[in-house]
């Protein structure tokens, strides 16, 4: 009796496990010199928030770039912080309404070795809105840089489902200019990209459930 007790446990323990780990995950891979990177969150927030949270998240990367480092971008480390492999010194952006082109400008310094001084990174802006309320926001590169040959990330708000559950995605696909490509291994670029792109998307969470239980 006691072995069948246990058996059960275990079983319902790895059960749960499993189905936990089918809504939130984080994944990289490396293939053709590109790291593609994909996480997903779910949120305990209404749709109509989530949506909020795009939206202020949107305006503030284009126009208020001070503000988004308070919430959107905390504890990313893109303030030049010490004791990195890589630092970002992440400055000013700047958004075209014609072209939707959003202009990125920032310091890339690898400790000891070498620093590129104010990069431009030039990414055409998407967004795109379903009947469902799902929302995309697509960033593609428009000119490679020393630090970056080609990227694209894609952020997306996927609504309730049949799960009843919400969910915040984001893939990045990332290759690097000739030198990090060099200097940014596998183990490197979970140290250095990784645990980043998952904290945007912790963060975006997290306001969504902040405001949620606010109302």
């Amino acid at each position: 009796m006691t072995r069948h007790i246990l058996l059960i446990i275990i079983s319902l323990t790895v059960f749960f496990s499993i189905k936990a780990s089918s809504f939130d995950s984080i994944s990289s891979v490396y293939k053709n010199g590109e790291f593609v990177t994909y996480c997903q969150l779910s949120v305990n927030a209404s749709d109509s928030i989530c949506s909020e949270v795009i939206n202020k998240f949107v305006y503030q990367m284009c126009y208020d770039l001070d503000g988004l480092f308070t919430w959107g971008l905390k504890g990313m480390s893109l303030a030049n912080n010490k004791d990195e492999l890589l630092k970002f010194d992440f400055k000013t952006t700047k958004f075209d309404k014609k072209t939707n082109i959003l202009r990125g400008i920032g310091d890339v310094i690898v400790p000891g070795v070498t620093t590129f001084p104010n990069l431009y990174i030039d990414s055409k802006v998407t967004q795109l809105k379903y009947t469902n309320g799902r929302r995309d926001i697509r960033l593609d590169l428009v000119t490679e840089n020393p630090f970056i040959k080609n990227m694209v990330g894609v952020y997306k708000f996927i609504p309730k489902n049949r799960n009843n559950m919400s969910y915040y995605y984001l893939e990045t696909h990332i290759k690097f200019g000739w030198y990090f490509d060099i200097f940014i291994t596998q183990n490197r670029y979970k140290k250095i990209m990784e645990w980043r792109i998952k904290q945007l998307v912790r963060n975006m969470k997290e306001e969504s459930e902040k405001r949620e239980k606010l109302k």
